[in-house]
């Protein structure tokens, strides 16, 4: 019994080590990955009648990527379509974030922002820092003091985007840099922390703010796809282009 049980837990751990996003599938350095799936995710939720789900086109690598998607309905509120890994950094911590994302060859370009990726504190909860594309620009900014732009998109539809974000959450000597398609176009060091919070989460999808005090300024109906979604100890390790 004991030896047929070894063997179990043995060929269990054998099959883990297999399932890409698993601990032990993970290179050294590596916290987080995911292949664009919703699996894997600690959890993801859309508001209203938005979509957060697998497609398998348009796709960076490999067979799938997760569409964020929103329809505007008519009301105001909230209109989130994200996954969620939670605890993803903590106070202290240095880690690096990569994904490629994709807008669609029609998207509108339009002076609404609208969020596709963002950083909370936990327990309590609270909007930190969001990345967004406003106009044809990526920007930032959020109630934690970190805010500018990053850049000009305005070639880019239709493509994937590979962004790399790097938080050193500490005060003084805390840091926020910013990669586009491998070049760095953010470099700033500062108090860089949660406000509420010795924790953070990280969110992926698509938040069109603009629509919960006012119509959309674009399109209606719009999605963002992400695919490649990693946190890791160093840039070269989160960059998507890298495995």
């Amino acid at each position: 019994m004991a030896l047929r049980m070894a063997v179990t837990i043995a060929l269990a751990a054998a099959a883990l080590a297999g399932v890409p996003g698993s601990a032990n599938a993970l290179p050294a350095g590596v916290y987080f990955q995911n292949e664009g799936t919703l699996s894997g995710w600690s959890s993801s939720y859309a508001q209203k009648d938005g979509v957060i789900r697998n497609v398998t086109s348009p796709a960076y690598k490999g067979s799938t990527a997760i569409e964020a998607k929103q329809t505007y309905i008519n009301e105001t509120g909230g209109y989130h379509s994200e996954t969620l890994k939670s605890g993803a950094q903590s106070v202290g911590e240095d880690k690096y974030y990569g994904q490629a994302i994709h807008l669609p060859p029609n998207w509108q370009w339009h002076n609404q922002n609208v969020t596709f990726q963002q950083w909370s504190p936990e327990a309590p909860e609270g909007p930190w820092l969001l990345m967004y594309v406003q106009n044809d620009q990526l920007k930032y900014g959020g109630s934690g003091g970190i805010s500018g732009t990053i850049g000009s998109i305005s070639g880019l539809r239709g493509t994937w985007i590979r962004i790399v974000t790097h938080f050193k959450l500490a005060k003084d000597s805390g840091a926020f840099e910013v990669w586009v398609n491998g070049a760095r176009k953010v470099s700033r060091t500062q108090t860089v922390l949660p406000k509420t919070s010795k924790t953070m989460r990280w969110s992926s999808g698509i938040y069109c703010t603009g629509w919960r005090d006012g119509k959309p300024a674009g399109q209606s109906v719009l999605s963002i796809f992400h695919d490649h979604a990693r946190i890791a100890a160093t840039y070269a390790l989160a960059e998507p282009a890298n495995w």
